[in-house]
């Protein structure tokens, strides 16, 4: 996201992402069953290789004190724990690769064992694991670079009733329903749910998975996704997907695919995010397009106001300030103070007042 430019100016949701089905299941894992193993790698690699959605499945232990409370299962367990063997995967990935700008989401799809006193527990724990770089569901339509100005890059997208406001619904993953299906109807499938609609920057993902005979263990479709998800000049077939789940994930090229396929997609979709200051534009922020709007001790402004949006689409706004001086911002007949360190997300229809979404400062 950071190297290529095209998902940058995406929101998460519009994103073309290759996630791993049952991520936490790797052959490097303490146990690996053949029946339910169906990633070669374990969640540091996949991140360093491009994968950029975990689709993750949680078991409770009352009996265990440690990460071991809560592991990573399939139909049995591997070992593997969500503390130890995704969240501090991923804290090591950001770490190593200075991947900050890096947009990773935590798909939890299924919990067994749960009650709602071990849903808060488990979400106290992602809380203070991951702190201030979760994305709140009020961002999901600001594009990755003004996430970026917001210092957010987790999605924890939690697939139960019992939700933490910081987190985003369930991923909607589409499956065919069939363990066996065959490669013609698994190909029809995914071209359905391709046209299917989807709400903006709502969080759906398809499955290209199928388990092999005789011996009913996850076949590698590598072959085949590269042709069902192919990228082209105009778009190609993976054009019309979001979230790209299979097996063996990372046996083929398709972060290339990802890769391009968001570059076309941002071209046809003429996203761009305009970044202004009062040095540029004056204390004016434009609503034409997303933007990014900053103020520092250079440039400065001790009032500003929305340019009206007549382009007929909405239009997200960051207003960050890193000046020793406040400011106030004016929309409509209200007004938001701004001090250094705030940051403040705005959202302009067009042809209405801009409206005030969420205000962070992570000093």
């Amino acid at each position: 996201m950071e190297r290529y430019s095209g998902a940058r100016v995406l929101p998460i949701g519009e994103a073309i992402l290759l996630g791993t089905h049952n991520s936490g299941y790797d052959k490097q894992a303490q146990w690996a069953p053949s029946m339910e193993t169906c990633q070669d790698v374990p969640v540091y690699d996949q991140l360093t290789w491009g994968i950029r959605v975990l689709d993750l499945r949680v078991q409770f232990y009352s009996g265990y004190s440690d990460a071991r409370r809560f592991s990573i299962f399939h139909n049995t367990s591997n070992g593997r724990t969500v503390e130890g063997d995704v969240l501090q995967a991923l804290l090591r990935y950001r770490r190593d690769k200075r991947a900050d700008k890096e947009i990773v989401i935590l798909n939890f799809h299924r919990f067994k064992d749960f009650t709602d006193a071990v849903h808060v527990e488990f979400s106290a724990m992602l809380k203070r694991v991951l702190g201030n770089s979760i994305i709140p569901p009020s961002c999901k339509e600001a594009a990755i670079v003004q996430l970026w100005e917001l210092n957010k890059n987790t999605v924890v997208s939690y697939n139960s009733g019992v939700r933490d406001r910081m987190f985003w619904p369930g991923v909607t993953q589409r499956w065919i329903g069939q363990n066996q299906p065959r490669l013609q109807l698994l190909k029809e499938f995914i071209e359905r749910v391709g046209r299917e609609p989807k709400a903006f920057g709502d969080l759906r993902s398809v499955q290209a998975a199928r388990y092999r005979d005789p011996s009913f263990v996850p076949h590698d479709l590598s072959g085949e996704v590269m042709g069902w998800f192919a990228a082209k000049p105009d778009g190609g077939p993976i054009a019309s997907h979001y979230i790209i789940n299979t097996d063996w994930s990372l046996r083929c090229r398709m972060v290339d695919n990802v890769i391009y396929a968001n570059g076309v997609r941002a071209r046809q979709r003429g996203a761009h995010v305009i970044q202004s200051s009062p040095d540029k534009v004056g204390p004016q922020v434009q609503t034409q397009s997303y933007g990014i709007y900053n103020m520092g001790n250079g440039y400065w402004a001790p009032s500003l106001e929305f340019a009206p949006n007549n382009s007929g689409y909405p239009s997200i706004q960051v207003i960050t300030s890193d000046a020793d001086y406040p400011s106030e911002i004016k929309y409509g007949s209200r007004t938001q103070s701004i001090r250094k360190g705030d940051r403040l997300l705005f959202k302009a229809e067009s042809g209405k007042i801009p409206s005030f979404v969420a205000r962070f400062n992570d000093a």
